[in-house]
């Protein structure tokens, strides 16, 4: 991979540039192992302190990514911003068949979805995925509205990076808990028992972390353990066995549960019989359910993007706001047979013209996770390109296209292989109850950035004044 080709903006990221892409790519072969050592420290205290991904070693780079003071205030208001956003969104939803036409998956549930709580703001935990294009600007992928992962992860992460001998920074003061949630790693607990103070007037007496198959168990048990700690009793528990009793949510023990918090693929939950009950009382206000269920389904769902990123469709935003999307929304449509307009405003066959632009678009399903079921056409054959593009057309789910924002190209260490170069990156922006929360960055070897898919995570760090 030819990494001068590939650099995009470096004076978004000058300070990384000069403190560790110049170090990494000068180390002799005694500091590389001096490095990997201090890493595979790291590794292990991460395993000691119990951070894991769904039972597997957590993984966190000895490499941090350095951002100036300027870039994590812009990265700040911008997901600050769309807590607001989000709020025009869900109410133009339940006004517009319309917008909700561009979500055809919930039709049959939407009915749970129309009754928002009395809580402002509405999405009280989200994680904005993004990378910035080649002007600088920074562009969301993805609105993770739903159960975000490394909500407490991270956090502990960015403390325990910060307790370890780092060779990269010799002479090199740094700091981590700039970011709220390494500052207070019960952050986003209290942001789920506020939000419950807030909707009711009352203090939470019992919680609940809800899931369903045994999927998705990341974090669950930091959940779980946490609010419990906090003095709230909590336990795990599968959604199919919540059940209603006069007005509440109960267990299986009958107990009544005040606040819920989500750790699940709510595709399972979509038109499902056995967890209607968990989903009924959530709708009629008889739990607090975090994020609510609108936040959980098209608000998460990356047809989301598709109305936020066309100007015909934002009619419930102001003029400033509308404008605001459509610099940081990548041009977005859902995939179907007929006309459209084009990242240039022309007017286009949707299906021909993405068959022609496979160079710069990416293909999604609309409500997948982690990466799955993702194309990215410059990295996708062709022939691959136009089977995919006529069967998500053919098929009777949504998929989106969007245009292809590349990644900025780094070198790392990979908690595994040490000293690497060539990996993909991005960063991500957490917001608890409105309020910059902290930041997630990402590297990986695939241009489908996920822990997941051989990904890793990287401490976000800033240089201390004076320094």
């Amino acid at each position: 991979m030819n990494i001068s080709a590939l650099t995009i903006q470096d004076n978004l990221f000058l300070i990384d540039n000069a403190l560790i892409e110049r170090k990494l790519s000068s180390l002799n072969e005694a500091e590389k192992s001096t490095l990997f050592e201090a890493q595979q420290l790291l590794s292990r205290k991460l395993g000691e302190n119990g951070l894991n991904f769904e039972g597997k070693s957590y993984p966190v780079s000895i490499r941090p990514l350095i951002l100036s003071q300027v870039v994590v205030q812009d990265l700040a208001n911008i997901g600050e911003r769309f807590t607001d956003i989000f709020e025009h969104f869900a109410r133009a939803w339940i006004k517009s068949p319309c917008i909700r036409d561009y979500f055809p998956v919930y039709k049959k549930s939407e009915h749970y979805l129309f009754n928002l709580p009395s809580h402002t703001p509405l999405v009280r935990i989200f994680r904005l995925d993004g990378l910035f294009d080649d002007d600088g600007v920074y562009q969301i992928l993805e609105t993770n509205t739903d159960c975000p992962g490394g909500v407490i992860q991270n956090g502990l992460a960015g403390a325990i990076w910060a307790g370890v001998s780092n060779p990269l920074l010799k002479d090199v003061d740094t700091c981590v808990d700039f970011q709220p949630f390494v500052s207070d790693t019960d952050l986003f607990l209290k942001e789920l028992l506020t939000t419950h103070q807030e909707r009711t007037g009352e203090p939470a007496q019992r919680g609940a972390i809800v899931t369903y198959k045994g999927r998705f168990k990341n974090e669950v048990s930091w959940m779980a353990e946490g609010l419990n700690r906090l003095g709230i009793p909590t336990e795990v528990i599968d959604a199919s066995l919540l059940r209603r009793h006069n007005n509440t949510l109960v267990d299986s023990d009958g107990r009544v549960i005040d606040v819920a918090y989500n750790k699940l693929d709510l595709r399972d939950l979509i038109d499902e019989p056995e967890v209607d009950e968990y989903l009924t009382a959530a709708a009629q206000g008889e739990v607090t359910f975090i994020n609510p269920l609108i936040c959980q389904w098209p608000l998460a769902d990356k047809a989301i993007m598709a109305v936020l990123s066309d100007p015909e469709m934002l009619s419930f935003l102001s003029e400033d706001d509308k404008a605001f999307c459509l610099k940081h929304i990548p041009w977005t449509r859902v995939l179907r047979n007929g006309h459209t307009t084009s990242p240039q405003d022309e007017q286009i066959d949707l299906l021909s013209w993405a068959i022609e632009e496979r160079e710069q678009l990416v293909l999604k399903p609309s409500n997948a996770t982690r990466g799955e079921g993702l194309l990215v056409g410059p990295f996708t054959s062709a022939q691959e390109w136009v089977e995919s593009l006529r069967h998500a057309v053919a098929s009777n789910e949504t998929w989106i296209i969007q245009r292809y924002i590349r990644g900025r190209v780094i070198s790392a260490v990979h908690p595994d292989i040490g000293v690497t170069d060539s990996m993909w990156s991005g960063v991500d922006t957490y917001v608890y109850g409105g309020k910059f929360a902290g930041f997630q960055a990402r590297a990986s070897f695939d241009p489908v950035m996920n822990v997941g898919r051989r990904g890793i995570l990287l401490p976000v760090v800033i240089v201390k004044e004076g320094k």
